[in-house]
């Protein structure tokens, strides 16, 4: 899609623009509905309760009955129900993306571009983002940089999860669940109103299930879970005081999925010279090192299916989180003052078989222990006027030991041709901000302005680390070597609205954003490379409306957004030599020029009749390079490239879901409602480079699921069929020492499950 065509879909959103603006004419003289309607939803997009269509954000607000009805148990579905938002996934890295902003580098030595949150606190690295969904109230996907409420980091836009909080009924359930690849899977809360002023709530999973991926033996079968997770936590009020004090664990094992892919897609090879050509004919074939001057072409054949994973190694992965978090509140009268603390003890281990194939060697690896501290304080207004306002201060602190290892033989550290690396990254970010916003007509016209300050330093010391025979790390010891970088910037926001009407409200904003630089690790092995690079920002130009209509049977919301993209940090991957011999790649990090995405995202839900829910997204975007010259050509290839007016990865030209249930009421039976999910995607790339071999043809996935509930709502049982069409497709591609590196997602699953509360 060009931009002139684009102007096209931009004249669309005109149009429902005005549609919306004429609403409550249109309101006014439909019929009356029968009892029932939308139900209203509260979030906190802007650091204070509000409902979802009084709040001048894109966001996508997911209850906790809507994701149990779509078989949502963490990020990687909710791309099923929310517009301008994809996720792919490599080994125990999430990596989603919204509107042309995707989540490339996970090592430790940048940071995520789409903020993850969970009860207020920001998860800092991309594998926490996989946290499961275990006793959530409600989940919010803010599409566009949040650069000024939550500052760094959030370049794309932030998934905010909210979990139950402690309450003053005594309530409880469980629910049991047996599907497809032996899935086995129990989850359970309890909440104790202990007094008036104090409760406690608990809550667990449990989760196995084998892989999905087919080894060349059942032991060597990827892509399984093995999922613990529980959290406790606890309220104290008492008078104007509100605390909810939290801890969770959560633990992943099993064998993950490979760090950058567990296949390999094919080369590309120029037919005349034998040689590896990015220009040239794609091979479905596997380089297998050393050449030893044979022809590229005799390369050894990838097996076709491609939920097959080659390679001799058993994939590990191993991740084990301790976070505490504490939101205290105190309502002061005219001002209500907050406090939100999160601590987090991270460890996570994946490793990979760099070959691909049965040949014993070439495994690689990497292990990131973190500490994470923040602290937030706020003061925000809390009397009726026209006039709102919320000042903070963020401290954010993470210490890090990662630790590398590279073309090691099977099960022994100590053999000759093994590299060990570390690193000890410290990041230490603060930030001030405020925002306020004032009613220059009331119940009409509202103005907002807000502005953000930030700082962070990261400071780098080379390190050497020592691992026992599993190449699982042990101790880090400093070499002396250190690198500091500092980053700052100001963020800021401005926003207008016009309430035609209590239901109905047009909106338009200015925002910017940045994700801080970083560095690059492979810099301590081979100087050549580039040391650091510097922070990407963005300025999102947006107008939107949010309407309910017909008596509350109909919310219809449209937005249309430009976003301008400067200094990218891309991911470009390099040849270096090996210890012992040959070469392995490293991954680099450097600043594309400038690049653009814009698009139009329609939202729409409806009860048009008793017990019939409708709901409907579609995206129509377009994002790409304006200028990026000069990138040096990926791992085997030669030169330098071109990817000016390359397609941003991730980013289809058009994406629609839509979800169809119907109740039917049995009376003293109960309900069973049939439930359609559908979502159809236009086709995408994996890379910059946009090639064949990285590219997912548009493909379309349908969910069905048929369910009962009692009449006093205690129990329920459900069957479901995720992925019915059973599309296999590509949602990582990345280019590697053995061709382009791929990694798949999910078949056609299936499950029951059964549940009861009281």
């Amino acid at each position: 899609m060009t931009r002139q065509s684009f102007k096209g879909s931009l004249r669309a959103g005109a149009a429902l623009f005005v549609i919306a603006a004429a609403g409550p004419a249109f309101a006014q003289s439909a019929p009356a509905p029968a009892a029932g309607g939308l139900e209203e939803i509260v979030v906190t997009a802007q650091r204070r309760a509000e409902n979802v269509q009084d709040v001048p954000v894109a966001v996508t607000a997911l209850t906790a009955d809507r994701l149990a009805k779509n078989d949502i148990r963490d990020l990687s579905r909710v791309e099923v129900l929310t517009p301008g938002f994809t996720f792919g996934k490599s080994g125990s890295d999430a990596r989603p993306a919204i509107r042309g902003v995707r989540t490339e580098n996970v090592a430790v030595s940048g940071d995520p571009t789409i903020g993850f949150f969970v009860d207020n606190v920001y998860r800092s690295r991309a594998s926490m983002a996989n946290e499961p969904f275990v006793d959530v109230s409600r989940v919010e996907v803010q599409r566009g940089p949040q650069g000024t409420l939550y500052g760094r980091n959030t370049f794309g836009g932030n998934v905010a999860v909210e979990t139950n909080a402690p309450g003053p009924e005594l309530t409880g359930g469980a629910s049991l669940t047996i599907g497809s690849y032996d899935r086995r899977a129990g989850e359970a809360f309890i909440n104790v109103p202990v007094n008036d002023f104090f409760q406690l709530r608990l809550a667990g999973l449990r989760e196995t299930m084998d892989g999905y991926v087919e080894g060349t033996t059942d032991d060597l079968d990827i892509f399984d879970r093995d999922t613990s997770y529980l959290r406790a936590s606890a309220r104290v009020s008492a008078g104007q005081f509100d605390a909810v004090l939290r801890y969770s664990y959560w633990t992943e094992e099993g064998t993950g999925g490979a760090a950058f892919g567990y296949r390999v897609g094919g080369i590309f090879v120029n037919p005349a010279t034998g040689a590896f050509d990015i220009n040239g004919q794609p091979f479905r074939l596997r380089y297998d090192l050393p050449r030893n001057n044979r022809p590229l072409q005799d390369g050894l054949p990838i097996n076709p299916d491609p939920l097959f994973y080659p390679g001799d190694t058993k994939l590990e992965q191993d991740l084990e989180q301790h976070a505490v978090s504490a939101n205290l509140s105190y309502d002061a009268g005219p001002v209500v003052l907050r406090s939100i603390t999160g601590y987090i003890d991270y460890e996570v281990f994946r490793n990979a078989d760099n070959d691909f194939s049965l040949r014993l060697g070439a495994v690689d690896g990497q292990e990131d222990r973190l500490d994470v501290l923040s602290q937030e304080f706020q003061i925000a207004s809390n009397t009726p006027g026209p006039l709102e306002w919320i000042l903070g201060y963020y401290y954010f602190n993470e210490d890090v030991e990662a630790s590398f290892f590279s073309s090691c033989p099977t099960g022994n550290r100590a053999t000759p041709g093994c590299a060990f690396a570390a690193g000890l990254p410290e990041t230490t970010s603060n930030a001030f901000f405020g925002q306020a916003s004032y009613w220059v007509v009331e119940d009409k016209v509202r103005l907002t302005g807000g502005v953000r300050y930030t700082e962070d330093e990261k400071v780098v010391s080379r390190a050497t680390a020592s691992t026992d025979s599993r190449q699982r790390l042990v101790t880090v010891t400093r070499t002396g070597q250190q690198f500091d970088f500092t980053f700052e910037k100001t963020t800021w926001r401005v926003n207008a609205e016009y309430h035609a009407t209590e239901d109905n409200m047009l909106y338009a904003t200015v925002s910017t954003g940045f994700r801080s630089g970083g560095f690059n690790f492979g810099f301590f092995a081979n100087p050549a490379l580039p040391a650091s690079f510097g922070p990407e920002e963005v300025t999102a130009y947006e107008i939107g409306s949010k309407n309910r209509l017909l008596d509350n049977r109909l919310q219809l919301n449209v937005s249309a957004y430009y976003n301008e993209f400067e200094d990218l940090q891309v991911q470009n991957q390099f040849l270096i030599p090996a210890a012992g011999g040959g070469v392995t790649t490293t991954s680099v990090i450097l600043n594309a020029a400038s690049a653009y995405s814009m698009g139009l995202e329609v939202e729409l839900e409806a009860v048009p009749v008793e017990n019939l829910t409708v709901l409907v997204s579609g995206t129509l975007m377009e994002a790409k390079y304006d200028a990026y010259r000069n990138v040096p050509a990926p791992a085997n290839y030669t030169g330098f490239l071109d990817y000016s007016d390359n397609e941003i990865p991730y980013s289809p030209g058009y994406k629609f879901t839509g979800v169809v249930s119907y109740d039917f009421d049995l009376g003293a039976n109960g309900t069973i409602t049939p439930q359609a999910t559908v979502l159809l995607s236009d086709g995408y790339f994996n890379t910059d480079t946009n090639t064949v071999l990285d590219f997912q043809d548009s493909f379309t996935k349908l969910d069905l699921r048929l369910g009962w509930v009692s009449a006093d709502d205690r129990y329920s049982v459900e069957a479901f069929v995720n992925n019915v069409t059973d599309e296999i497709t590509l949602n990582r591609a990345t280019f590697g020492s053995r061709g382009l590196n791929q990694s798949y997602d999910a078949p056609r699953m299936w499950g029951v499950r059964a549940g009861a509360r009281f």
